[in-house]
């Protein structure tokens, strides 16, 4: 099952917001050492929320690396250019890749939110608002007074 929740970006579009072009920055890891160039944006076709920074790790020549989505909420843009990671460089190759990052299945996206301790955005549900009780108001007065 392919999700069509995401549209693969390869451009900084006006529709992104501005936080969020990043496309064309470079990815630091926690100890403040280049990974990779951010090729692209998974984002939700209607909002164009940002959910995934897309990169290759590694890779020479002929050989090909990598490549990763990485959930934005783990990610800061620091200064013109950079953005910084808040994991290792050696837990990044860890991480699981999806297998086309054009059509992320919602599978892998579990797979991956999961590697990273996160929880779906599509599960978040929104607080209820404050359910009112039957208890008493102390400012108000006692019944037979």
């Amino acid at each position: 099952m392919t999700s069509n929740r995401l549209a693969y970006i390869a451009e900084n579009i006006f529709k992104l917001r501005e936080h969020e072009r990043l496309i064309g920055h470079y990815l630091y890891d926690e100890q403040d050492e280049v990974l990779a160039r951010i090729e692209a944006i998974l984002a939700e076709p209607g909002t164009h929320l940002s959910r995934y920074l897309v990169v290759t790790l590694g890779g020479m020549l002929s050989v090909q690396g990598k490549k990763l989505i990485v959930p934005i909420e783990i990610c800061k843009a620091i200064d013109m250019g950079k953005v910084k990671l808040f994991w290792r460089k050696e837990s990044l190759m860890d991480a699981p890749n999806p297998h086309d990052v054009q059509s992320v299945t919602e599978a892998e996206e579990e797979l991956i939110l999961g590697y990273f301790d996160l929880e779906p955005y599509w599960a978040a549900e929104p607080t209820p608002p404050e359910e009112k009780t039957d208890a008493p108001d102390p400012k108000s007065p006692k019944p037979g007074n």
